[in-house]
């Protein structure tokens, strides 16, 4: 009988810290899905925008690109060059679809987009 309560016991235990888990996790992914705060906003127009190399090798090497904010611009190549050093890259036209586009301001955040489709350059 008393191994009887003390496992009845337990298992209320058990429950009880498994619903406190359960409600805190669900908190925490509805703090997670608000929108970004106005402190996060990337560009306000396209010109705020520009295309970089996406890792350590650009377009004309291979590579793929992605937008980021202008003003990053300078900070994000030096520490592409740094990161990359030793790298080596093809000496080949790339055919990756992001190569063909170009950066643009989507909702406060630097995107690409393709002018003719989002087609990819064609090799040489």
């Amino acid at each position: 009988m008393a191994r009887l309560k003390l496992w009845i016991v337990l298992a209320a235990l058990g429950g009880a810290s498994f619903s406190v888990s359960v409600l805190a996790n669900a908190k925490s992914a509805k703090r997670s899905r608000k929108a970004p705060a106005a402190s996060t906003v990337d560009c306000k127009t396209d010109r705020d925008c520009v295309a970089v190399a996406d890792d350590c090798c650009p377009c004309s090497q291979g590579g793929k690109q992605h937008a980021i904010p202008k003003k990053e611009r300078d900070a994000y190549e030096k520490d592409r060059k740094k990161r990359c050093a030793g790298t080596a890259c093809t000496e080949q036209m790339s055919t990756d679809p992001s190569c063909a586009q170009k950066g643009f301001c989507g909702a406060g955040i630097c995107e690409l987009r393709g002018d003719s489709g989002g087609d990819a350059p064609a090799a040489p």
